[in-house]
């Protein structure tokens, strides 16, 4: 069985190795300075400074002592917020499972901060139970992370994130990047104090997966089927057969997509759907940009 991570960097060298790099530039510049390898500057020496920080040779060519300045290496964290309920067995809206789409947004996020010397944590459930991994910052650890998201749909209930969200909220008192994976599930009014908790202790980002059009999809009849049945059979064409209940059903989803945006707006939280692998690339990138603004 190929690596799940080796599919996600096939996926950001052969279609985005430019967009791969931008998202690499300037993402986590350091505006800190402190004890590291990396020499900065030199500046006039001022009491409190270690004398440690001096440099000698530098002090004699001037008439007052010179300490060394560095770069503050400071480790981000980034916790993958991602809903591996039953729901996720269904199709996105590009036909791909969005178990599989799911993982591509995973992978790249934490392949990026892997890169960047980030380390990396899950967050996965649905309605019954959530599950926490270890924070490490290794390629290897990330693979491990895509296999559970993988392996969760084998006997997950249905899904429910805000359940993941209540513990994010609850257990995580550092303050982290959280990348948030979901499907359309509707995020309403309701949801709205967690968000604003969950924005304020974090940097919270929301990527949700966009469902199927149901008018598209169907069982043998050519009518969609429910994909939680035994058996896998539409309703009958005769009763949705009236281009009214397609009309319907179509304002209805456009109402809760607006719904969503608006809500996660209101909170503060950058968000984006993802509707096909080929485009999982630039809108991770469209959605760091976007998270840039908000922090503004």
């Amino acid at each position: 069985m190929a690596a799940l991570l080796t599919k996600v960097k096939a996926r950001m060298t052969i279609h985005a190795h430019r967009k791969t790099r931008g998202l690499l530039q300037g993402d986590y510049a350091s505006v800190f300075h402190g004890h590291s390898l990396d020499f900065d500057d030199l500046r006039e020496y001022v009491p409190g400074d270690e004398v440690r920080d001096i440099d000698w040779k530098a002090t004699a060519r001037h008439s007052t002592p010179l300490v060394k300045r560095y770069v503050a290496h400071r480790r981000h964290a980034l916790a993958l917020v991602v809903d591996s309920g039953m729901d996720f067995d269904a199709i996105a809206a590009s036909g791909e499972p969005k178990r599989e789409l799911a993982i591509l947004l995973a992978g790249m996020a934490g392949y990026l901060a892997v890169r960047h010397g980030d380390d990396v944590m899950l967050v996965h459930g649905d309605a019954r139970t959530t599950h926490s991994s270890p924070m490490k910052g290794t390629e290897a650890h990330l693979e491990q992370l895509l296999r559970r998201i993988q392996a969760a749909g084998r006997s997950a209930a249905g899904s429910r994130i805000s359940a993941q969200l209540t513990w994010v909220a609850e257990h995580l008192r550092r303050r982290m990047i959280v990348l948030v994976i979901a499907d359309e599930s509707p995020v309403t009014e309701e949801h709205l104090p967690l968000l604003r908790r969950l924005a304020a202790q974090h940097e919270i980002m929301w990527l949700t997966i966009a469902d199927a059009d149901l008018s598209t999809l169907g069982g043998e009849a050519g009518a969609p089927y429910e994909i939680t049945a035994a058996e896998r059979g539409g309703l009958p064409d005769e009763l949705l057969s009236g281009a009214a209940l397609w009309d319907e059903y179509h304002r209805a989803e456009a109402a809760r997509r607006r719904e969503t945006a608006l809500t996660l707006r209101r909170a503060g939280i950058a968000h984006v759907r993802v509707a096909h692998s080929q485009e999982a690339l630039g809108q991770l990138r469209r959605l760091m940009k976007r998270q840039r603004r908000e922090r503004r």
